[in-house]
C-alpha cells in the first residue's frame, strides 16, 4: 500500500523530514507550487491569502522543502520521532515508549500546529520522510487517520508490490549458496553502497555467476563475472507507473548509438525466451524491436488505445486501485522501540544524506550535475560534512562562531575563491573513521553532522590528498571526487547514526563554492512578504502595495534616462510591433532546485569547466542560482533558524543595458524585439560588458572549454596541444541550433533566441501554406499583425520548460493580459531587481509570500526577510 499526497486538496501540510520538493518526491507536486501563488495558477485571480496552502516542516538540516516552509522547526534527527509522537498525542494517538517533549517553545509550536491541522480536517496531509524509521511513518499515518484526510488530502493505493526481499536477505542467500546466479540491473551498485556490516562484496564473490547491466563499470561491475553495457533510457523501450499508478510508456528518442548496448527490457526478454537469444535495437530482418513488441503487447487488442498512449505518453485510466489504510499490527511495538534521544557535542548525530547532485552515487560521472552547486551549501565537485556554527565552535573547529552576516562582507576564516581551503575533521562512528572537509551550514540542528553520500568512488595519482585506488570504477568526471561515507553505515544505521565523535586534523582541503556570502546586506534582492499583519508594515494588502518600495527602492530618486526613447518621428526605438519578449520569475514558488540551470546548460551548449576553474569564479552557467539566508533581528523563538530564499539570476535583457554602451566593437546589441543579443564572431573579449553588468550575468571563455577537456590536469593551459573532447561521441550532445563558443568570447542568456526564431519561422511558414491551400495569389491574402504574431504562450524557454515549480513565465509583452507573463507583470508583487540603477530589465520578479499561522510562537518572524529593508 502506498500513500500519496494530493496537494491540490491539502490546505495544511506537515512534513516530518520529508523533502518532497527535492530529493524525496512523493508524487506530483505541481499543485503544491501553484497553491504557493496568492493569485493561483496562471495569475488569473486577485491575490487571496486564503487560497494559499500552509507548510510546516520538522527537519534537522535545510532541505528545499524546509526552505519553502511557512514554519520550520529544527531538531536533531533523533528528536523527529519525539516531535511526531507529541503531535500524535494532540490527536489522542497513543505513543508509548517515546518520552514527551519538555521544551516550552517546542510544545507551543506543536500545539498551535495541531490546532491548525484540526481546523482544516480532511484538507490536510502529513508526510513522513522515506529515510525516517517505521515509528515515524506509523505516527504520520495515525495522524492522517485521525484527521480523516484519506481520500482528500492524502490518497491511498494498493500497488501490488509485495513479497520483495531486501539486500540483507540476498546477502544471506549468497553466503549460504542458496543463490548461485545473480543479475544486477541498472543502476544498482551494492558493492559500493550496501551497509558496510553486510560485507556484500565478500558474499557476491561466492556466486557462481554474476552479471551486471549498467551504464558504467562501477564497483559492482568489476566484482561481477560479466558486465553488460546498458543502453540509455532515451534509447530504450519500456513502461512504468507513476506514483498514483498511471501507466506510462518509455519511448526512445534515438536508436542506440552503440549496437552492443542492451536495454533492461531486452535483457529480461532474452532471459525469458526459450533460446536465450539477445536482440538489441531494431528487430532482425526488418522486424520491430522485441522490446517495442513487448510493450505494445499490453495493448494488442486495442490499437486506438496504443495510439493514444504514444501520443499522450500515459494512460490515466489504468491506475492503482484505491485502498483503505490501517495501522500495522507492529505499529505499537515499533513506536515503543523508537530511538528519540538528544545529541551532545560528545555524542553527535550523523545524517547520511542523499546528495542533490549525484544522488546516491549513480550520477558521479555526470559533469553537468557535478558542477551544479548544491542548492544549500553551494559546493561543487565534492561533498563535505555540514555542521552548525555553534557546534563548530564547541568542537574547536573554529575559534569563533562563524556569523551569517559580517561587517562589510569580510572574508571568512577559510579564505575565498581559489584560496578557500576548509579544515578537515575526523568523524568516528560505528567503529569506523572518515576524514572529510567541513563546512558551516546555517539553519542546521546543533550537534548534528550531515554527510552527503555518493562520492569517493575512485582515486588516481592526481588526487589532491594523495589517495589512490579504484580509479577504474569511475570515469574522468567522477575520479578524485569527494569522500566515501558508505563505510560508516550499517544495517541499523543506514540513514542516521548516533554517538559520533569529531576531532580536528591538521589537513585542509580546497573546496569550490559558487557563493561564499549568504546575506543580502541590506539590499532587498529576493523580496519577501507575509500574509499576516506585520508591525509598522500593515496587513497583506498593505505589504503587497509596498513590494516595489523595499530596500534602496524605498528612497532612491526616480531615474531619468539620458537617452531618448523615441526617434525623430516620435516612434519607439524598439520598432518590432509583433514581438517584445519578457520574463517573470515567481519567488513564491521557486525553491532553488537548479533544474533551470542544468536545462539551460543542455540547451545552450554551455561547457563544464572543472573544479579548479569554478573555484576561480569562472563557471560558465548562464543562470546563477543565488541563495540567501535572512535572520529576523528580534527573533526570540530560534535565532539560529534563518529563512532561506533562493533567486535565479540570468541576463535581464535590459532596455537601458549598461553592457551595450561600453562594448568597443558593438558585439552586444539590442534587437528590435527587445533582446540584448551577442554577436559572438564580433566579440574580442575585452570583458568591458561583464565589468559594466550590475547583475554579473555574463560569462567569459577564458579557455576553450568546449574543445579542450578541462578535467585533464593542466590540459587547458596547453592550448592546441591539449587533449580534445569535441570528437565522437561528445559532439553529439550539442544542440545543433546553438553555436558552440570558443576561447575569448563573452556569452550569456538570450531567452533561448533559437527557440524564438524557430517559432517566428514556423508562423511565417504556416501562413505560406495557408496561401497555397486557398489557391489564391499571395497579394490577395492579407498579412496582418494577428497572422504574423506567434500565438500566446506558444514559445517556452529551456529554463521555463524544465522548472518543476512552474515559477517561470515567458512571453510576448504585446500580448499583455492574454499571456501568463503579461498578467504577472502587472501584479503588485512584481518588482525589478536593482530597479534604482535604471537598467529597465525585461526580466522581473514576483516577491515570495509566506503564509504563517498567527497562533504559532514564531509567526511574527515569518515572511520578513526583506520587509524591514528601507
Amino acid at each position: 500500500m502506498k500513500l500519496v499526497p494530493d496537494f491540490a486538496k491539502a490546505d495544511r501540510i506537515l512534513s516530518l523530514d520529508c523533502d518532497f520538493a527535492g530529493t524525496d518526491p512523493q508524487g506530483s507536486n505541481i499543485a503544491f507550487f501553484n497553491r504557493r501563488k496568492p493569485e493561483g495558477k496562471g495569475y488569473k485571480a486577485k491575490p487571496d491569502a486564503s487560497s494559499m496552502n500552509r507548510l510546516y516542516s520538522v527537519e534537522s538540516a535545510f532541505t528545499l522543502t524546509g526552505g519553502m516552509a511557512d514554519h520550520r522547526l529544527r531538531v536533531s534527527p533523533g528528536m523527529v520521532a519525539a516531535v511526531a509522537a507529541q503531535i500524535a498525542r494532540e490527536f489522542g494517538v497513543a505513543a508509548e515508549g517515546i518520552p514527551p517533549i519538555t521544551d516550552e517553545q517546542q510544545l507551543n509550536w506543536i500545539k498551535a500546529l495541531a490546532e491548525d491541522l484540526k481546523a482544516s480536517g480532511a484538507k490536510t496531509a502529513v508526510l513522513a520522510g522515506s529515510r525516517q524509521p517505521a515509528a515515524v511513518k506509523h505516527l504520520a499515518l495515525a495522524i492522517n487517520l485521525a484527521l480523516k484526510n484519506i481520500g482528500t488530502g492524502v490518497s491511498a493505493f494498493q500497488t501490488g508490490s509485495t513479497g520483495f526481499g531486501d539486500i540483507a536477505a540476498l546477502t544471506a542467500d549468497l553466503q549460504s549458496a542458496t543463490v548461485e546466479t545473480v543479475i544486477f540491473l541498472t543502476p544498482s551498485n551494492p558493492v559500493y553502497d550496501a551497509p558496510a556490516d553486510l560485507k556484500f562484496g565478500e558474499a557476491l564473490a561466492k556466486a557462481k555467476t554474476s552479471i551486471h547491466l549498467g551504464l558504467r563499470t562501477d564497483a559492482t561491475a568489476h566484482a561481477c563475472s560479466w558486465h553488460i553495457p546498458a543502453a540509455h533510457y532515451l534509447e530504450s523501450w519500456g513502461d512504468a507507473r507513476s506514483a498514483r499508478g498511471a501507466y506510462t510508456v518509455v519511448q526512445p528518442m534515438i536508436l542506440p548509438l552503440y549496437p552492443d548496448c542492451v536495454a533492461e527490457l531486452e535483457l529480461l526478454l532474452a532471459l525469458l525466451s526459450e533460446d536465450g537469444k539477445l536482440v538489441t535495437g531494431e528487430g532482425e530482418e526488418g522486424k520491430p524491436a522485441p522490446a517495442l513488441e513487448a510493450v505494445k503487447a499490453t495493448f494488442a487488442k486495442d490499437k486506438a488505445a496504443w495510439k493514444n498512449l504514444l501520443k499522450n505518453g500515459f494512460d490515466a485510466s489504468d491506475t492503482y486501485a484505491s485502498a483503505t489504510p490501517e495501522l500495522s499490527s507492529s505499529a505499537a511495538a515499533d513506536i515503543a522501540n523508537a530511538k528519540s534521544a538528544s545529541a551532545s557535542k560528545d555524542k553527535l548525530d550523523v545524517i547520511f544524506a542523499t546528495d542533490a547532485s549525484v544522488y546516491d552515487g549513480r550520477w558521479i560521472d555526470n559533469g553537468w550535475l557535478q558542477e551544479a552547486p548544491d542548492p544549500v551549501s553551494k559546493l561543487t565537485w565534492d561533498n563535505a560534512a555540514l555542521i552548525a556554527p555553534k557546534t563548530a565552535k564547541e568542537l574547536g573547529i573554529y575559534d569563533e562562531i562563524i556569523k551569517l552576516e559580517t561587517t562589510f562582507a569580510s572574508v571568512g576564516p577559510d579564505g575565498e575563491g581559489q584560496n578557500r581551503k576548509s579544515p578537515m575533521i575526523e568523524v568516528k562512528v560505528n567503529g569506523k573513521t572518515l576524514e572529510i572537509p567541513v563546512l558551516v551550514s546555517f539553519g542546521q540542528a546543533e550537534n548534528t553532522i550531515i554527510i552527503p553520500l555518493g562520492y569517493g568512488q575512485g582515486y588516481n595519482d592526481e588526487d589532491e590528498l594523495g589517495r589512490d585506488g579504484n580509479a577504474n570504477h569511475v570515469g574522468l568526471v567522477g575520479v578524485n571526487r569527494g569522500f566515501d561515507a558508505y563505510p560508516l553505515r550499517t544495517q541499523d544505521t543506514a540513514y542516521f547514526a548516533t554517538g559520533a565523535t569529531v576531532s580536528l586534523t591538521k589537513k585542509r582541503y580546497p573546496v569550490a563554492l559558487t557563493q561564499e556570502h549568504h546575506a543580502m546586506y541590506g539590499r532587498a534582492l529576493a523580496r519577501e512578504i507575509s500574509t499576516a499583519p506585520v508591525d509598522h508594515k500593515g496587513d497583506f494588502k498593505a505589504q503587497l502595495a509596498k513590494v516595489k518600495k523595499q530596500g534602496n527602492d524605498s528612497h532612491a530618486p526616480t531615474n531619468i534616462s539620458l537617452y531618448k526613447q523615441e526617434d525623430i518621428n516620435g516612434q519607439p526605438l524598439l520598432s518590432d510591433k509583433l514581438h517584445q519578449w519578457g520574463m517573470t520569475i515567481d519567488l513564491s514558488s521557486c525553491m532553488g532546485c537548479n533544474a533551470c540551470l542544468v536545462a539551460c546548460q543542455s540547451e545552450n551548449n554551455i561547457p563544464i569547466v572543472g573544479k579548479e576553474q569554478v573555484a576561480k569564479g569562472r563557471e560558465m552557467h548562464w543562470i546563477r542560482m543565488d541563495r540567501y539566508f535572512a535572520v529576523h533581528k528580534d527573533n526570540t523563538f530560534d535565532a539560529d533558524n534563518p529563512a532561506m530564499v533562493p533567486q535565479p539570476v540570468a541576463c535581464m535583457q535590459c532596455e537601458s543595458a549598461p553592457c551595450e554602451t561600453v562594448c568597443p566593437v558593438n558585439a552586444t546589441v539590442h534587437t528590435e524585439d527587445g533582446l540584448n543579443a551577442m554577436a559572438y564572431n564580433r566579440c574580442i573579449g575585452t570583458r568591458y560588458c561583464a565589468n559594466n553588468c550590475p547583475y554579473k550575468a555574463r560569462r567569459f571563455n577564458f579557455f576553450d572549454y568546449n574543445k579542450r577537456n578541462p578535467l585533464i590536469k593542466n590540459n587547458l593551459n596547453k592550448g592546441p596541444a591539449g587533449v580534445r573532447q569535441d570528437k565522437e561521441p561528445n559532439h553529439l550532445q550539442k544542440n545543433p541550433n546553438v553555436t558552440v563558443r570558443m576561447r575569448g568570447v563573452m556569452e550569456k542568456c538570450t531567452y533561448c533566441v533559437q527557440r524564438i526564431q524557430d517559432a517566428v519561422i514556423r508562423q511565417k511558414r504556416g501562413q505560406k501554406q495557408e496561401v497555397l491551400a486557398s489557391g489564391n495569389l499571395s497579394p490577395e491574402v492579407p498579412v496582418t499583425t494577428e497572422t504574423l504574431r506567434i500565438p500566446v504562450d506558444s514559445v517556452k524557454t529551456a529554463c521555463q520548460d524544465a522548472c518543476p515549480a512552474q515559477a517561470i513565465a515567458f512571453g510576448n509583452l504585446l500580448d499583455k493580459g492574454a499571456s501568463e507573463m503579461g498578467r504577472a507583470k502587472v501584479l503588485e508583487r512584481s518588482y525589478d531587481l536593482l530597479y534604482y540603477i535604471g537598467t529597465a530589465p525585461r526580466t522581473t520578479y514576483l516577491a515570495r509570500v509566506k503564509n504563517p499561522n498567527p497562533a504559532m510562537p514564531d509567526a511574527k518572524f515569518i515572511g520578513q526577510s526583506t520587509i524591514h529593508m528601507v
